[in-house]
């Protein structure tokens, strides 16, 4: 097989980038493709005196100029480079994108999940849906849960204290938050996979796909009452959502607005980097969201 036709081949393979940090010196992307995560690292010392030092400079100036994540996939889909088998040097850990349980509290009232317990249901509508980054899970009773990876260590402990303050607070199943089943563990529980929690009944949408829609200007005030009513809830008990954006509230099969993601972070289209992860923050997001974005167009 000639370059032209590897580089067709590679083109061609479906890939989700799950992560990525940009810089002048040095790079990385986590790429998820054919069920095997790739992680990818490029120094600009290693290829300083090759032709790509000039282009990896180059690239790197324009994502940065940009800010715009979606040109992240230029730095690793233009370049005529093919990675080769080597043997491993011990510089990479092979589980960066788990956590090992020895760093995690115990968390004893949680369940566990062992990883070979459980089946993937694959996204089957996809070309090549063993590149997508599994999202549902069957367990031994046959129910499907959502499946969250546990890919950073802070969010994770975030996420998982919040669910617990919540059933302690009383407030499972009497608001719109999905409930925290189990934490996934390998068989050996030397590693923490992820979280499965209960599947919001719905097509996946999230607030996102109703921007400006009939749906939005039909459900817009019951939308915005929902997620005050259980913002109120959640703070009546000193807790805080964190991370308010479109993408974090999901509409469900009869039209109700859930909360989602409590791994905390922020967007600051929708939230200030100052006032994340505190009350007022929440409250700024939603006015942001209900009485501000979800009436406008893309374009506004």
């Amino acid at each position: 097989m000639d370059d032209s036709s590897r580089m067709d081949s590679f083109e061609n393979m479906s890939h989700t980038v799950m992560d990525s940090d940009i810089d002048t010196s040095s790079s990385w992307v986590t790429v998820m493709c054919r069920a095997t995560r790739f992680h990818i690292t490029v120094s600009l010392k290693d290829i300083r005196k090759s032709r790509f030092g000039t282009e990896y400079s180059d690239m790197v100036s324009k994502v940065l100029d940009d800010d715009d994540e979606g040109d992240y996939d230029a730095l690793f889909s233009e370049s005529s480079l093919y990675p080769k088998e080597t043997r491993n040097r011990g510089t990479i850990n092979p589980f960066h994108f788990m956590i090992p349980s020895a760093d995690l509290p115990p968390f004893p009232e949680v369940p566990r999940s062992k990883v070979s317990d459980l089946r993937i249901v694959s996204e089957t509508q996809w070309d090549d849906y063993m590149s997508e980054i599994p999202q549902k899970a069957i367990i031994s009773d046959g129910t499907i849960k959502f499946f969250k990876p546990a890919d950073k260590k802070k969010q994770f402990l975030r996420e998982v204290d919040m669910h617990i303050r919540i059933r302690h607070a009383g407030l499972q199943d009497k608001i719109k938050v999905t409930n925290l089943h189990s934490i996934v563990v390998s068989d050996d529980d030397r590693m923490t996979i992820g979280l499965l929690l209960d599947l919001i009944p719905s097509t996946g949408d999230t607030l996102y796909r109703y921007r400006n829609g009939a749906l939005a200007s039909e459900h817009h005030a019951k939308w915005k009452q929902q997620v005050t009513d259980t913002v109120e809830q959640l703070h009546a008990h000193d807790l805080v959502w964190g991370d308010v954006h479109p993408g974090n509230i999901v509409i469900d099969t009869s039209f109700n607005a859930w909360v989602v993601d409590f791994g905390g972070g922020w967007i600051v289209e929708f939230v200030p980097r100052k006032k994340s992860g505190t009350k007022e923050g929440d409250w700024i997001g939603i006015r942001k969201i209900f009485d501000d974005w979800i009436l406008k167009t893309e374009d506004e």
